[in-house]
């Protein structure tokens, strides 16, 4: 079975905007890297459910997809149902034993 390779290692580079929007069935993204966009829909939550609930889980895809943790700002879009989240990567402070590892 062939593994899927996380997109930062595909030369994708960081994420800079994830779009999340509710469709009658479910919740949908699109991540856009500079120069490729990836999308899909969450299986969790159901797309009956809070958006704050919907941003949580995409966080958490998006952290999955890029493979290192993130900071997403989630503004309303003028389209009901619609979220977009401009995404930054979380700095990680290094100790001078850490460094060495």
């Amino acid at each position: 079975m062939k593994r899927r390779r996380k997109h930062w290692r595909d030369g994708f580079g960081t994420p800079k905007v994830f779009v999340l929007y509710r469709t009658p069935d479910v919740w949908r993204y699109a991540m856009y890297f500079s120069g490729a966009i990836v999308d899909g829909y969450l299986a969790q939550p159901s797309a009956d459910s809070e958006p704050g609930a919907a941003q949580s889980a995409a966080h958490g895809k998006a952290e999955d997809l890029a493979g290192r943790p993130l900071t997403i700002s989630w503004e309303s879009s003028d389209e009901p149902g619609w979220w977009t989240g401009t995404i930054t990567t979380e700095l990680v402070e290094l100790t001078p034993n850490s460094a060495a590892r």
